[in-house]
């Protein structure tokens, strides 16, 4: 059987043998080599013949067919899916030195595993490291961004980071993430949220939290329990983050002071928290609610502590925000949508406008990483000042109960500046 005029094209068909197959002979010296193309009908005549202009051009540049067929199989089976890369970047990721020369928290690791299941694993988890392009990722991450442009904006910083481990390991020769900006798949972040809650919505919700509580543990309202709600109230006495609140354990706490280790920070710093009188009570509660280990124990399991996603959902569903139909008979419906990131701002708000503490200080409170020309020789003397701002809002939220908390207000201020 021809091939235009590149010969040596045949169709083999054996007594021995049942399937049919496609092969190509030519001449390597002195022998004549037959190479398989595929099996007949499997192959069809046209992808036979173009199999055969592929080889045939090999043997015209002195390339063995039969060679160059086994070092694109070895190439295959040493070349890595993107699965197999993450699998592979993600434990190098967890141990890798990140910003202060800590690798990164438990928490952190579990994000960007979550984030490849749901976003990123079904679109490009079988594909090739080696086929991916920027004209793939923007696709991708696009899509992403038509729902969730934050999430969109992270998986890009994911998947640079993973295809740079790809090129280093020359799974890849290029990085087709590298350069690619977040506007460029629509994944811009929006505007800051600004929302923090004025004294008085934050005393309105102090008391909603006390009012949905009943011994039984269970709120009367169903929408939170005691253990649920003592969290938030602990959060916004603390300033603290919902998954440091949540996870908290008992021997994190040494007298009146809470140690928080670098593992459970999204700084990767240990911090240190005062627990308040106030906070002191809320604490003494839950130890008669609970023989666990955590503070906030599950009431499933009294070995794990509650979700963060609890306080999430127990904050929503106060604003009748935890459903698609909104819940207009909710406590805290009528108040403008906050979240719980939103209440640590309000803490950290209300501390410099209230009691006039420095910025710096009550960024210091909040754990966030300070500026690198900041000294570090007075740590001791801003701590005290640190505490004298935790008892002092203590004092404060304690007042929420009281006739008159409004006026505390000013009197805290007045003597305590």
């Amino acid at each position: 059987m021809s091939n235009g005029k590149l010969g040596g094209l045949a169709l083999e068909a054996r007594s021995d043998r049942e399937a049919k197959r496609w092969i190509y002979r030519y001449r390597q010296g002195e022998k004549v080599v037959e190479y398989q193309l595929g099996s007949f009908p499997q192959m069809k005549l046209g992808e036979a013949r173009q199999a055969h202009r592929d080889a045939f051009e090999l043997v015209r540049q002195g390339i063995d067919p039969r060679k160059q067929r086994k070092a694109i199989k070895a190439a295959n089976q040493a070349a890595w899916t993107m699965g197999e890369a993450f699998t592979r970047w993600i434990v190098f990721y967890a141990t890798a030195p990140a910003r202060g020369g800590q690798p990164p928290t438990e928490r952190t690791v579990l994000k960007q595993k979550g984030r490849w299941r749901l976003h990123l694993e079904k679109r490009l988890g079988g594909a090739y490291v080696r086929d991916m392009n920027r004209r793939l990722l923007i696709e991708v991450l696009e899509e992403i961004a038509s729902s969730a442009r934050e999430e969109a904006r992270q998986c890009l910083t994911l998947l640079r980071q993973l295809l740079d481990y790809c090129e280093d390991r020359e799974q890849i020769y290029d990085n087709p993430a590298a350069g690619l900006k977040p506007a460029k798949v629509k994944a811009r972040p929006g505007k800051p949220r600004e929302r923090h809650l004025k004294l008085p919505e934050l005393k309105e919700l102090w008391e909603v939290l006390g009012e949905s509580r009943n011994t039984e543990g269970l709120a009367s309202t169903a929408m939170l329990s005691v253990t649920v709600a003592n969290a938030i109230r602990l959060l916004i006495l603390t300033g603290a983050r919902r998954a440091e609140v949540a996870a908290m354990r008992w021997d994190e706490i040494t007298k009146d002071t809470w140690h928080i280790h670098a593992s459970r920070t999204k700084s990767a710093r240990e911090h240190t928290v005062h627990l308040s009188h106030q906070a002191l009570a809320i604490l003494e509660e839950q130890k008669k609610l609970t023989t666990s280990d955590f503070v906030f124990a599950s009431s499933r399991d009294v070995e794990k502590p509650i979700h963060y996603d609890s306080i999430t959902t127990a904050i929503a569903r106060l604003q009748g925000r935890a459903r698609k139909v909104p819940d207009t008979e909710a406590p805290l419906n009528h108040l403008e949508h906050f979240t719980v990131h939103d209440l640590r701002r309000s803490v950290a708000t209300l501390w410099t406008e209230t009691f006039l503490a420095d910025p710096l200080l009550v960024e210091a409170m909040l754990a966030h990483v300070p500026p690198r020309l900041v000294g570090t020789y007075n740590k001791g003397k801003r701590y005290k000042m640190q505490v004298d701002v935790w008892e002092r809002w203590g004092e404060m939220i304690a007042g929420f109960g009281e006739v008159g908390a409004a006026s505390n207000l000013v009197e805290l201020s007045r003597h305590r500046t």
